[in-house]
């Protein structure tokens, strides 16, 4: 079994056992986290030079019906 998958059944085991209000403190705690995470991950993703210029482009791509399927693109698979 891997170490995350390890550690989530621990959680699970340890979140059995609290009370009502610890239980709201541990959800408390990790929202706060997932949502930090979440925050990095869209900060790293803006930080990429002209992403949003791309994506933009790419729309427009699809708009106007320029595509290419990605059997042209990936032929090994």
């Amino acid at each position: 079994m891997s170490k995350v998958k390890n550690l989530k059944k621990s959680l699970g085991e340890y979140i059995d056992q609290l009370s009502e209000s610890n239980l709201e403190m541990v959800y408390e705690f990790i929202s706060n986290l997932a949502e930090k995470e979440r925050e990095e991950a869209t900060t790293e993703l803006l930080e990429v030079p002209d992403l949003l210029d791309d994506i933009e482009l790419g729309k427009q791509d699809i708009e106007h019906g320029e595509l290419t399927d990605w059997r042209d693109v990936r032929s090994d698979v």
